[in-house]
């Protein structure tokens, strides 16, 4: 021992302490290389990434599509990287059930967007971002003061009014134009835009406000869906969105949004007194009721900007869902002529002789439920990503705090261990079937699952089924230019219909 202490303390003393050096980082890296391997074993599979960009390459122009194909090769939940933003992506309904349902606590937070921070002015959005016991219980009062059932039935008188002036607008092209094409992409969305103008903010159908709010809220719409915001994905080159304008237009549509709301609410404060018609009130109306009732929100009032917030909401979601589920109807049955004679046969042995379609008789209309439900199937309403408040565990895998989780919705109602001939188009699949929009089956859910479901899907049903079954029972539809139902592209936009008179001849 004495001499292994006198040849240690010979030893030059840089030696050691460059051998001390070599084993701390030897130790480091072999613990460093086994936390890793422990941790991948609980990550999910992910396509090889490049430096920078990730797996924002393997992105077609249809990234759903994209993701899709992915996952058939990496699995139902696989490890994306968008830039810096690693995303999970969930492909399978177990999986979007435990996301969405189980474990919707630990995914409180929408995904806010440079765009979408800049509209909703730092994430004022009561209705889709509930986070914290006072937003829960805002949302809560909102819900169920501006879109109960009552409160859409009693608006009623707004969609038949509008639907009115789209069917005599259709009947003065016909009868003025035989054969003429009509634009029902565009005749669609000034349909949604229109009533929802009316129905949140009161506005006059013929006016010009409501042509602006209109344009306002598609603009919000396209910057919300902009996709190559890079700072979204790859913060160091924001810098690229400056240069590109895209930053400095987000700041105009919000400017212009902000201000004409703000115009919009001021006029309802004046005239709150002068109308005491409870039937008759409007969206805005009502949460500014709400403002006034501190004690429904736990003694908080409503602020000016979560009203403002709320408003844009139903207007972007509103508008969206309602316009697209239309025209993507009409795409559908016009290349399947068959299930088109089959719903106009429906609709018009409903309406018989009567001049007018009530709303009481869509109760009635079965197939046109079926046909609505197969659209929705695929062509579901986009599906907001979520992100994890704290480490979850999903599918025997650790999604950790922060990490992004979108569901592939459009994969899930393709799935061919669910559906029978998932590709085809098939309202009969949903006969007798127990599906709904009540975001309880993970098989089906195109306005989400568990309680954060489309709070406007009531709103928004009636509109669309009300609508269907008034051009279509007023007016045959064919092809332009003698196409034939094989020969038409469902991806053609916009879309060009020629209405005819029905053969029953009831125009």
């Amino acid at each position: 021992m004495a001499k292994l202490t006198s040849d240690l303390s010979s030893v030059n003393p840089v030696i050691l302490v460059s051998a001390a050096l070599v084993c701390c980082v030897a130790f480091v890296y072999v613990r460093s290389r086994l936390g890793r391997l422990s941790s991948s074993s609980h990550r999910p599979r992910s396509p090889r990434r490049l430096p920078v960009i990730g797996n924002l390459h393997q992105l077609g122009a249809s990234a759903h599509q994209s993701l899709h194909a992915l996952s058939l090769k990496y699995g139902p939940l696989m490890l994306m990287h968008f830039g810096s933003v690693p995303t999970y992506v969930v492909s399978s309904g177990e999986l979007a059930r435990q996301v969405m349902k189980t474990c919707e606590a630990e995914f409180p937070a929408r995904v806010m967007t440079e765009a979408s921070r800049t509209l909703f002015e730092g994430g004022e959005d009561l209705l889709l971002n509930p986070a914290g016991t006072r937003t829960t219980l805002a949302r809560k009062v909102c819900v169920s003061g501006i879109l109960s059932l009552k409160r859409v039935q009693a608006l009623q008188f707004i969609r038949e009014e509008e639907v009115a002036s789209l069917v005599a607008k259709l009947r003065r092209l016909v009868n003025d134009d035989r054969g003429a094409r009509v634009n029902l992409s565009d005749l669609f969305l000034t349909l949604a835009s229109t009533t929802l103008s009316r129905a949140i903010l009161g506005l006059k159908s013929a006016d010009e406000s409501n042509r602006v709010m209109g344009q306002l809220a598609q603009q919000a719409s396209n910057l919300l869906g902009e996709v190559t915001a890079v700072g979204d994905y790859i913060p160091a080159l924001s810098w690229v969105d400056h240069l590109r304008g895209l930053t400095r237009n987000a700041k105009r549509v919000s400017r212009a949004v902000h201000e004409f709301l703000d115009r919009v609410i001021d006029e309802h404060i004046e005239k709150q007194n002068d109308d005491d018609d409870d039937d008759r009130k409007y969206f805005v109306d009502i949460l500014l009721e709400l403002q006034a009732k501190k004690d429904v929100i736990g003694g908080h009032e409503l602020t000016r900007k979560e009203i403002r917030a709320v408003l844009l909401t139903l207007f972007i979601a509103g508008i969206d869902s309602s316009a697209t589920t239309l025209e993507c109807t009409m795409k559908e049955i016009v290349k399947n002529p068959r299930i088109m004679r089959k719903l106009q046969q429906e609709i018009r042995g409903v309406v018989g002789n009567k001049s007018n379609i009530l709303q009481s008789d869509l109760n009635q209309m079965e197939y046109l439920k079926c046909v609505i439900k197969e659209t929705l199937r695929l062509h579901s309403p986009k599906l907001v990503a979520r992100q994890a408040s704290e480490d979850v565990d999903v599918g025997g895998f650790r999604i950790p705090a922060k990490g992004v989780v979108l569901v592939n919705v459009w994969a899930i109602h393709r799935d061919p261990d669910t559906w029978d001939r998932p590709l085809e188009y098939l309202p009969e699949r949903f006969v007798d079937a127990c599906y709904d929009y009540t975001g309880q089956d993970q098989k089906y859910f195109p306005f989400s699952l568990g309680r954060r479901i489309c709070p406007g899907v009531q709103f928004a049903m009636f509109s669309i089924e009300y609508a269907l079954a008034n051009v279509l029972c007023w007016f045959d539809w064919e092809l332009p230019d003698g196409m034939s139902a094989q020969d038409f592209d469902m991806s053609a936009m916009p879309l060009h219909l020629v209405p005819v008179p029905p053969s029953h001849g009831s125009l």
